[in-house]
């Protein structure tokens, strides 16, 4: 498959099974880079729930890559609407981004987060954050070629019997 072939919309209705079916693939990646994103046990029609929601909110927007009824990438970008005490009130989220092992480096994830982006400047948000794991090295090369930089680190500690 070559990049120009195939081309990017809006998930529908019945795509959201194979939307799942990304987002799980995803999830298994990241669980080899840190255990916290092991998926837990029956979580597959959670996920799916889940998606069905974020399908039906009106500041969400699922797109799909589509190669002629295949759907080898996925993209869920959210508008998040913050409390009125700052300037910037609204904020986008890429949420996830997931593309197939075959289908990578082809410039499907680009032309995902480009329709994204466009989406975004559409409804007038006009900044877009994105969350990648420290140890996604494939990941944070993607991002910041995509024109993404540092803005916040994320720090965190595991409470266990050792903690005080």
């Amino acid at each position: 498959m070559s990049e120009g072939h195939g081309i990017v919309r809006l998930a529908h209705r019945r795509d959201l099974d194979r939307v799942a079916a990304l987002w799980t693939a995803i999830t298994h990646h990241h669980a080899h880079l840190d255990p916290l994103f092991t998926q837990r046990p029956g979580a597959d029609e959670l996920l799916r729930d889940l998606i069905l929601q974020l399908h039906s909110d009106p500041d969400v927007a699922i797109f799909v890559f589509d190669v002629d009824g295949d759907l080898p990438g996925m993209c869920i970008v959210r508008i998040d609407h913050a409390p009125p005490i700052l300037e910037e009130t609204e904020r986008a989220e890429i949420t996830d981004i997931g593309v197939r092992p075959g289908s990578r480096r082809q410039g499907v994830a680009r032309r995902l987060v480009d329709a994204a982006l466009r989406w975004v400047r559409d409804t007038g948000v006009d900044r877009v954050e994105i969350q990648v794991a420290v140890g996604n090295s494939e990941g944070q090369a993607f991002w910041r070629a995509m024109g993404f930089g540092d803005l916040l680190s994320v720090l965190h500690r595991r409470l266990g019997d050792d903690a005080e």
